[in-house]
């Protein structure tokens, strides 16, 4: 069995029928696809959510909602940590792809036995009167679905075919909600909505396996051994990831009350849209780092890495200036639009540090050092915990929001400088000063429009801020993309 050098790409399968190019117009033809699928992904509930709040009303919808947050975290055990690890085995030499096609499959078969398992807990709660299988059977069969769909969106992402990625988003997301809201117009009840969203993700599901081919575990059964080792340490790694993505919330509801959490939640999917924007640019960016070749990986990703953080930190300062106004859309004037906008403006800077984290994260996974990856995560959920538990109380019921918004930043800046010097420690990814620079001048821009006042000449200078990053970002744009295409 032969094999060009790892990070060559050899001459059939390594794109899977992608356009060629640059890696730099790669990058930019396939951001924007990331950036809808992604923000899909990522708030497509909040398409539907007026409208299900009102047809299924608190009760049914709350359950709903946790029969939801339920099947994203079956779904996280249920992938095991592989996705990254198809990603790194899909650009390592000529059986790199088949090697991905497998590891797919070991994630389809793992979801399966989970899935298994779930159905006989299920029935043995039901049978003790401890369960309702209406609502528990859609939901073991939306998480292996779903499981399903993530790795055929990895390989869409390993042979740069975005809009594969896109069409498996679009239906696991918007559709599914959509079917689930439709369904219990004519009969209001939880069981009904996620009887018709888990069709829809089976459907998707096979989509995902017709597009994706994946294969058995056995034939490729040492490499396929070797990945599931890797991916081990990435277990906890993605549930302590799952943590400090939505565990914030899970604090506001415990130490602000339900108002408090309800105003969060708001500063929080203001806050989060530069984060989606930096996971968008990731999805593009990951696959074209771990499939450039090796003696120019890390000069390339640090470059091109620089230029990404850059454009996120940018889009992070302007949402923080434009808070305000962003918050008068969401929320009606009975709202405290002042601690509202603290907050967002304090999540904002999330956006940065997770970039820079998203960059060094490669070239540790590269190195195979996953156990760094997984003690980062966990140690950046306790910093969370541990401060969000300390400063809310002292910040009042009022300033709470804030005080958890700040253990988020906190908590990320923590999984950042961890997993940065895990890469520089382990790796030859050296990220350049210039990196620091951009990155300190987004987050003190970010944190000036989380502490202006929202009125008065204070709104004037918000205003000329944005202008001045809008135009600083117009300056910058044109050599951005000279390096991203060089």
């Amino acid at each position: 069995m032969t094999s060009t050098p790892e990070g060559t790409a050899p001459p059939a399968d390594r794109t899977g029928g992608s356009s060629g190019g640059s890696p730099g117009s790669s990058l930019g033809a396939h951001s924007v696809i990331y950036l809808v699928g992604t923000a899909l992904q990522g708030l497509g509930v909040l398409l539907v959510l007026p409208f299900a709040t009102r047809v299924l009303g608190d009760v049914e919808f709350g359950r709903v909602a946790t029969g939801l947050v339920v099947v994203q975290m079956v779904g996280t055990i249920a992938a095991a940590g592989l996705p990254q690890v198809v990603l790194r085995e899909h650009h390592r030499g000529d059986e790199g792809p088949r090697v991905a096609r497998a590891l797919a499959g070991t994630m389809v078969l793992l979801a399966l036995g989970l899935g298994v398992v779930g159905l006989a807990l299920a029935l043995a709660l039901s049978a003790a009167g401890h369960a309702d299988l209406g609502q528990w059977v859609p939901l073991v069969v939306a998480a292996v679905a779903l499981t399903t769909v993530v790795a055929g969106q990895t390989l869409m992402r390993a042979r740069l075919q975005p809009w594969g990625f896109l069409a498996l988003a679009v239906l696991a997301t918007v559709g599914a909600q959509l079917a689930g809201l439709l369904a219990a117009r004519s009969e209001p009840t939880s069981g009904r909505y996620l009887t018709a969203y888990a069709v829809v993700v089976v459907g998707t599901a096979v989509v995902a396996l017709v597009l994706g081919r994946p294969l058995p575990p056995t034939v490729e059964r040492e490499r396929v051994r070797a990945g599931v080792r890797l991916a081990a340490p990435l277990l906890p790694q993605a549930a302590a990831m799952l943590g400090l993505l939505s565990g914030d919330v899970l604090l506001a509801r415990v130490l602000v009350g339900e108002s408090g959490a309800g105003r969060y939640q708001v500063a929080l999917q203001l806050g989060n849209m530069p984060f989606v924007l930096a996971v968008a640019l990731f999805n593009a960016w990951g696959p074209l780092v771990l499939s450039h070749p090796l003696e120019r990986r890390w000069a390339w990703t640090a470059r091109t890495g620089t230029a990404l953080t850059t454009v996120v930190a940018a889009g992070a300062a302007g949402v923080a200036l434009l808070g305000p106004w962003l918050v008068a859309v969401m929320a009606a004037p009975s709202f405290d639009h002042v601690s509202m906008v603290a907050a967002l403006g304090v999540i904002c800077t999330v956006s940065v540090s997770y970039m820079l984290y998203q960059g060094s994260s490669l070239a540790v996974l590269d190195v195979e050092r996953t156990g760094s990856l997984a003690w980062a995560a966990l140690a950046a959920l306790a910093v969370v915990v541990v401060v969000a538990l300390w400063l809310a109380p002292r910040t009042g019921p009022t300033g709470g929001i804030v005080g958890i918004a700040v253990a988020k930043a906190i908590g990320y800046v923590v999984l950042m400088g961890l997993t940065t010097w895990f890469a520089h420690r382990h790796s030859a990814l050296r990220w350049p000063p210039r990196v620091v620079a951009v990155s300190v001048a987004g987050v003190v821009l970010a944190l000036v429009g989380a502490v202006l006042p929202l009125e008065g000449p204070a709104s004037w200078v918000r205003v000329g801020l944005a202008l001045l990053v809008a135009a600083g970002a117009a300056a910058v744009a044109p050599r951005i993309v000279r390096t991203l295409r060089g």
